[in-house]
């Protein structure tokens, strides 16, 4: 198998360990085993299991911001935008729902990896922010950082509340999600 196939197939066991187990309680043994490889290759691979987590960390962010920003063209209107953008945020987090445990689900506990954390909710907010203000309203950088926040924050609520509610469907989550936004937007632009 190459080397970036081989690659990929431990992410994709180790995020299935990480979000059964945690960080801490996850075996390299198993991911090893799962993977069918040596622990010695998963180690040359990744050097340590910190590392092997911080990669499944980027790999995921990197996917789900990716999907976010492709989810809708210039040429849509703002609201269709909205709706493709957070079905494919839904739809992300239900097709990958070991990625999203492992995201936010479960609180890093150390430094390094609550640091990797952080810094992937700093660029989706930066991408929410950046949708809020093409979302041709008038409204201040300010109030744009702060919905871009409060929408980031309540996506992971619900996403988190949706994942434990499977008889949920998914479309419905997305017109719950949409109105919410559109209100907060909306009342941004209002002003106080």
């Amino acid at each position: 198998m190459p080397r970036a196939a081989r690659e990929q197939l431990i992410l994709d066991v180790a995020g299935a360990a990480f979000a059964r187990h945690g960080y801490h309680a996850a075996s390299m043994d198993e991911i090893a085993g799962q993977a069918d490889v040596s622990k010695p290759m998963v180690y040359s691979y990744f050097g340590s299991k910190e590392h092997l987590y911080l990669a499944y960390i980027e790999r995921t962010g990197r996917q789900l911001l990716d999907r976010l920003e492709h989810a809708a063209g210039a040429e849509d209107l703002p609201l269709e935008r909205l709706r493709a953008r957070i079905t494919e945020f839904l739809a992300f987090v239900e097709e990958h729902r070991d990625g999203w445990r492992v995201l936010f689900a479960e609180a890093a506990s150390s430094r390094p990896l609550a640091d990797e954390v952080a810094d992937l909710r700093s660029r989706i907010v930066a991408a929410v922010r950046r949708m809020v203000q093409e979302a041709g309203l008038e409204i201040s950088a300010e109030a744009a950082d702060g919905m871009a926040h409060a929408i980031v924050g309540a996506g992971e609520s619900l996403a988190n509340w949706w994942l434990e509610r499977a008889s949920v469907p998914r479309e419905l989550v997305v017109d719950w999600y949409v109105k919410l936004v559109q209100a907060a937007v909306v009342a941004a632009a209002a002003g106080p």
